[in-house]
C-alpha cells in the first residue's frame, strides 16, 4: 500500500444481508469498510454476530456483487485493519462502549 489516504467509515451498527453462492443467506455486522479509488472498489470488514473472531474482508465494486480478496488486496486489507485497530480515536470510543 503506497502513502495514498484511506477513508475508514466505521459501521458497527450497521448489518448486511449476504446471499452465498449456493443460495443461503447469512447476516453479518460490518466492522468498518474503506474505498480504493485506484481499483474503483469498497471493501467490507466483516463478523458474524457476537464472535469478533470470524472477522473477514470482501469487496464490491457495484454495492451489489461481493467477492473474495486477491492476494494484493488482502495484504491491503490487513494493513488497514492494523491502522484501524491502533488508531487512538477508535481505541476512545470502544473504551467508551
Amino acid at each position: 500500500m503506497e502513502n495514498e489516504e484511506k477513508e475508514i467509515i466505521a459501521d458497527e451498527d450497521r448489518e448486511i444481508e449476504i446471499t452465498r453462492d449456493d443460495g443461503t443467506a447469512v447476516r453479518l455486522k460490518i466492522l468498518f469498510t474503506f474505498r480504493n479509488e485506484e481499483r474503483a472498489k469498497d471493501y467490507y470488514f466483516l463478523y458474524e454476530n457476537e464472535d469478533d473472531d470470524s472477522l473477514f474482508c470482501l469487496s464490491t465494486s457495484d454495492g451489489v456483487t461481493f467477492e473474495y480478496l486477491s492476494d494484493e488486496e488482502e495484504d491491503e486489507a490487513e494493513q488497514v485493519l492494523e491502522a484501524y485497530n491502533e488508531d487512538p480515536m477508535i481505541s476512545e470510543i470502544r473504551e467508551g462502549e
